[in-house]
């Protein structure tokens, strides 16, 4: 990971800490397809009730670019599957 120096960090808030969670783990099964260039680390917040931390790391604003926006369509399916199920 030494040569990934493009960074981000994104916070996502959810309703609870339980949803924030159930998307961590959902989004941890998703394999990276070039490790060696994009890696995404999630994490629940400790601190912010309810909120999923998403870090990136890439070698280049390209593939930085490219990771997030997939990872965070990602996430918006999760969130409006989340939201569907709810209202059930």
């Amino acid at each position: 990971m030494s040569n990934l120096h493009h960074t981000l960090e994104v916070k996502i808030p959810f309703k609870d800490n339980r949803l924030a969670t159930t998307a961590q783990k959902v989004m941890a099964t998703d394999p990276i397809i070039r490790p060696e260039s994009f890696q995404v680390e999630y994490m629940v917040s400790e601190d912010d009730n309810g909120t999923l931390l998403a870090k990136f790391s890439a070698e280049d604003d390209r593939s930085l670019r490219v990771g997030v926006s997939s990872s965070l369509s990602s996430i918006l399916t999760i969130i409006e599957t989340m939201d569907e199920l709810d209202s059930v």
